[in-house]
C-alpha cells in the first residue's frame, strides 16, 4: 500500500470509471494508502495476460482491485483479501455490480482458499517485508507462467539492495527466489515494483548431464530456505520446492529435513537456465490423499484440530490427511483450538489442489 496513495491522484487524471468508483470510496471513508496511479497502469496492463484468475492481498477500498477488474479480459475471476472487515464492506459495495469480483475478509492466508493464479498481487501480507510475516509461495500459488507484484519497494541501484542503510532482505528474497524469474521496475523517483514470473520447467529435455526424467536418485541437503531445499547430486545442484517435500504437513521445513542429510529423490525436470535438477521427495511416497478419497466423499468421521487460521481450522481426518472447516460452517463465533476433537464431514476432495473440504457434523 502506497504511504499517501489516496492524496497522489488529481482531477487531471484520466481513469477508468470503477477505479473512480474506488477512489471516491477510499476519500469518502478517509483511507490514505490507495494504490498509486503508477501501480495501477501497471496492474491494468498485467491484468490483461490473466487467462482465469487474479488474486490479490491487501484490498484497502479497492482502488487496486478497480485498476486489475478494469484490465482483466471477459470470463477472467478476481479474489482478494482485506483483514479489516470496515474496508473489506466498502470494497465490496464498490464492487456490489461486478460479480468476477471476490472481496474477502480474513487474513491474507485465506488467498489460499483459492489459485492457482494468472497473476498475484501482493500488497497486504505474503511479502516477506516483516519479520513476522511469512511469505507467499509462489511455486504453490502461481500457475505456470503465472506472474506475481510485489509493491512499493524504494528504487535501488546498487547490489545487494539497500534500505534504510541495511540490505534490504525482502527486495532480495524475491529477486533470487529460484521458482521464480524477477525484475525490478521504477515507476518513479520514489516507486519501484517487483515483478516475478514464475519459471517453467523445462518440458521438451529428458535427459541432462547423465540423468534422466523420472530417475530416482541420491543426493545430500546442502542448504535450507523458506521457500526449498537444495541437494548436491554428485556436483550437480538440486532443488526440492516446499509442496515436493512431503505429503504430510509440517510447520518448519527442518522437521522433514536438516543440513547433511542423505536423501533420496526422483527427477521432475530439469532448469537448464539455472543448471539445476528439480526434484521431489514426497513422489516417492504412498499418496494418503488418493487412498482417503476413494471412499472418504460424504463420510463423518472425528478428527483432531492441526492447526488454527483466521478462516477456520485444519483437522486430521486420516493418516496423512488434513482438511479445511471454514469458520462460517462452525456456527460458533470461537474457534476451536489445536488438539480438540471434532466430528466432521467430508463435502469435497479436490486431488489437484490437493485440498479436502469439511464441514462441522452435528
Amino acid at each position: 500500500m502506497s504511504i499517501s496513495g489516496t492524496d497522489a491522484y488529481d482531477s487531471t487524471d484520466l481513469l477508468p470509471p470503477l477505479v473512480e468508483r474506488a477512489l471516491t470510496a477510499a476519500r469518502a471513508h478517509g483511507f490514505p494508502h490507495s494504490c498509486r496511479s503508477e501501480q495501477g497502469r501497471l496492474l491494468h496492463a498485467l491484468a490483461g495476460g490473466a487467462r482465469h484468475l487474479i488474486g490479490e492481498t491487501g484490498t484497502g477500498c479497492g482502488v487496486g482491485l478497480a485498476w486489475l477488474a478494469s484490465g482483466a479480459g471477459e470470463g477472467v475471476r478476481l479474489v482478494s483479501v482485506e483483514r479489516d472487515p470496515e474496508r473489506a464492506r466498502v470494497a465490496a459495495e464498490v464492487f456490489a455490480d461486478r460479480p468476477e469480483v471476490e472481496v474477502v475478509t480474513g487474513d491474507w492466508q485465506r488467498i489460499e482458499e483459492h489459485g492457482p493464479y494468472d497473476l498475484l498481487v501482493l500488497d497486504g501480507g505474503g511479502t516477506a517485508k516483516a519479520s513476522d510475516d511469512t511469505p507467499a509461495d509462489p511455486a504453490r500459488l502461481l500457475a505456470p507462467g503465472g506472474t506475481i507484484v510485489i509493491d512499493d519497494f524504494t528504487p535501488a541501484a546498487d547490489w545487494p539492495p539497500l534500505h534504510e542503510g541495511a540490505v534490504d532482505l525482502p527486495r532480495r528474497y524475491w529477486l533470487e527466489h529460484p521458482a521464480l524469474k524477477t525484475v525490478e521496475i521504477a515507476l518513479a523517483e520514489d516507486l519501484a515494483t517487483l515483478v516475478g514470473t514464475r519459471r517453467r520447467l523445462a518440458g521438451a529435455e529428458t535427459t541432462w548431464r547423465g540423468l534422466e526424467r523420472g530417475q530416482i536418485v541420491r543426493g545430500v541437503v546442502t542448504r535450507i530456505e523458506p521457500f526449498g531445499v537444495f541437494v548436491d547430486l554428485d556436483g550437480v545442484e538440486g532443488f526440492v520446492t516446499v509442496p515436493e517435500l512431503s505429503r504430510h504437513r509440517f510447520d518448519s521445513l527442518d522437521e522433514v529435513v536438516h543440513v547433511g542429510q542423505e536423501v533420496t529423490a526422483e527427477i521432475l525436470a530439469f532448469e537448464l537456465s539455472r543448471q539445476q535438477v528439480r526434484l521431489s521427495l514426497a513422489a516417492l511416497a504412498p499418496d494418503p490423499l488418493t487412498e482417503f478419497a476413494r471412499n472418504g466423499l460424504g463420510r463423518v468421521v472425528r478428527g483432531t484440530v492441526t492447526k488454527a487460521v483466521p478462516f477456520g481450522v485444519f483437522v486430521r481426518v486420516a493418516d496423512g490427511v488434513e482438511g479445511l472447516v471454514h469458520r462460517d460452517t462452525l456456527n460458533d463465533p470461537s474457534l476451536p483450538e489445536v488438539g480438540d476433537e471434532l466430528s466432521v464431514e467430508v463435502v469435497g476432495i479436490n486431488l489437484v489442489r490437493r485440498r479436502v473440504d469439511l464441514k462441522r457434523a452435528p
